[in-house]
């Protein structure tokens, strides 16, 4: 008997461990194929012209939650300033520009922090499937 907790019929991965996507749990390798096919579907069918489609914004953040890993001092993003906090979104024959703002400490003022606003232009490659801050 198979035990595993990927739900596409026949996988072999015997890992316990799981991945959600739409609250179907998945392995790992599944999951990354079936995530990967969306967000290449999404970034496909998009002109580049009319507004960015809600959920290719989703999937791009999710992409960074998932796979960047934020170093400290270095500028970064999170899943919730890539999808309510970006505009911008140019289509590119690599992947996508942005600019996403953000909110960070610049100092603080009798012990309270005074945020800042910050736009900071990104670009994401589709195809090497990774991001580079670019102003």
């Amino acid at each position: 008997m198979n035990i595993t907790h990927c739900q596409v019929t026949d996988c072999l991965n015997q890992d316990l461990s799981f991945w959600l996507y739409n609250g179907k749990k998945f392995c790992k390798n599944h999951y990354n194929e079936i995530f990967l096919e969306e967000l290449n579907k999404y970034y496909s069918t998009w002109d580049g012209i009319k507004e960015t489609p809600t959920r290719l914004k989703y999937l791009v953040g999710r992409f960074y939650d998932e796979h960047e890993i934020a170093l400290l001092g270095k500028p970064s993003l999170t899943k919730d300033i890539v999808h309510n906090r970006s505009y911008d979104w140019m289509k590119t024959k690599n992947g996508l520009i942005f600019t996403a703002i953000r909110y960070p400490v610049s100092h603080y003022e009798l012990g309270s922090p005074v945020f800042k606003e910050v736009h900071q232009t990104w670009e994401f490659d589709t195809n090497k499937l990774t991001f580079t801050f670019l102003s």
